[in-house]
This record gives C-alpha cells, structure tokens and sequence, in this order.
C-alpha cells in the first residue's frame, strides 16, 4: 500500500520575499504552522506574496510566539485564467456574501466589487463596511492558500451599483437574472478576454436596475428554467465562463 503524501504547508505574506532572506511568521499562520500542521525544525514550507511566484521555506527556528524560515529558492508558478472575470455582487446576507467571496476566488475570479442595491443586505456605513471588506479579503486569501492560486482576487471597496457601471471602461458586461426571455451565455461569441458580469441578491434587481444597466450596454442573460439562490447563480456562471472561455478544461 502506498503511504499518502504529506502535503506541503502553505501561507500568504504580504511583503516582499527575496531568496536568503529570514522571515518572521506570527499570530494565526504561526498557530497554523506549529499547532495544526506541526512543524519542525528543518520543515519546508511554500510561502507566495501575490506575485505568481512561489517560495520554498526552511524553518530554522520555533519560538514561542514566532516561527522563523530561511527563503531556499523561488518558482514562478503561473495558475491564473486568461479569462479576466470581474464580479459584481450585490451584497448578500453574511453567509451567503463569504460563500461566494470563497468560491469565486477558488474558480480564479480577478476581482470583487460588493455592490450596494436597492435589494442589498447592507446600508451605506462606513464602519460597518470596514468590518466587512476585512473579512472578505482573509476569506480570499484563505481561499487562495487552498486552491493553489497564487494571485489574490482583489475584494474592492462597496460600490452603489451605478458608480460600478460608470467606473467599467473594458471587457464584456453581463447582467444574470431569472428572466426566462433574456439570453443564453451559449450566444456569447469569443471575442474578448475581460468579462464583468452582475449578480443580484436573493431579493434580485429591481426593474429600474435592470433598466438601468440594459441602456449601458449589459447583456441580459439567465441561467436555465430553474430560480437559482444568489450564491449558486453566481458560482454557476462564473464555472461555465471558465469552461467555455477560460481554463476550466476539465474535458480536454
């Protein structure tokens, strides 16, 4: 019987890393590393800082309340679609926002932009919206240790939906709802590589919204007969988008 594989642990560091270079690793990745994988002296670790670069790690020394690596060597490891996707997500209840802010970013979604609609489960506070943006982007980046991929979907500041149309100056702009007479993203030609694509929440758009991005160009698609709940519609179109334009090839 073959032994299973250890994997290697893996973390995010936001900061330059150069080969040679010692690195101090506190608070919830040093727990991770010394209370859950259980690290040793002489452990190897993949660390990646947003650079489709990947750097393999020496722990050198354990402390009580840092774990110290020596930077060995570096790979550049590219993961990302060429499909650029671009999600604008009319903000969800709790879960349902942090599943999507989760997955999407394992199907390599380039950005989120948490949109503030008439149907939004979030009013315009600044504090409150600080509390949430801050959860979003560790939810990515825990996503991103995951799955491998070693660029960070960038989580931007909440948006009202029409500043959103206002600031999308390239790529392919479509609009998702349960409308049964709206169209088929098999009608979509390949004709781009950046694609922004709109999701509401579970109480959707209103009419003037719909209205609202029709007349700046959206395309009004829908995802079959069935009423999907926002996070499922979301994930549905970003997984058929990467099948059919970008790199989820799991056929070929």
């Amino acid at each position: 019987m073959k032994k299973n594989i250890k994997r290697m642990p893996r973390i995010y560091i936001n900061d330059e890393i150069k080969v040679n270079k010692e690195i101090s690793i506190t608070d919830e990745k040093k727990h991770y590393l010394f209370s859950v994988m259980r690290i040793k002296i002489k452990d190897k670790i993949n660390i990646f800082n947003n650079t489709n670069y990947v750097f393999t790690a020496k722990i050198i020394n354990l402390k009580k309340k840092k774990v110290i690596v020596r930077i060995i060597n570096k790979k550049k490891k590219d993961n990302e679609s060429f499909l650029k996707i671009n999600l604008g997500q009319s903000i969800s209840r709790n879960k349902s926002m942090s599943w999507i802010i989760q997955k999407s970013s394992e199907l390599g979604v380039h950005s989120i932009t948490p949109l503030i609609c008439k149907n939004s489960y979030l009013k315009y506070n600044k504090n409150s919206i600080i509390k949430k943006i801050k959860k979003w982007k560790k939810i990515s980046i825990s996503a991103s240790e995951q799955c491998e991929r070693n660029l960070i979907t960038k989580i931007l500041y909440p948006k009202k939906l029409k500043n959103w149309i206002n600031s999308l100056n390239s790529g392919k702009k479509i609009i998702f709802t349960p409308n049964k007479i709206s169209n088929k993203i098999k009608t979509l030609k390949k004709n781009f590589n950046i694609i922004n694509i709109l999701i509401g929440s579970e109480k959707g758009f209103s009419k003037k919204e719909i209205k609202l991005c029709l007349k700046n160009k959206f395309i009004h698609m829908n995802l079959g007969n069935r009423i999907l709940r926002t996070e499922t519609a979301c994930l549905t179109a970003i997984s058929i988008l990467q099948y059919k334009y970008g790199d989820l090839n799991i056929f070929n």
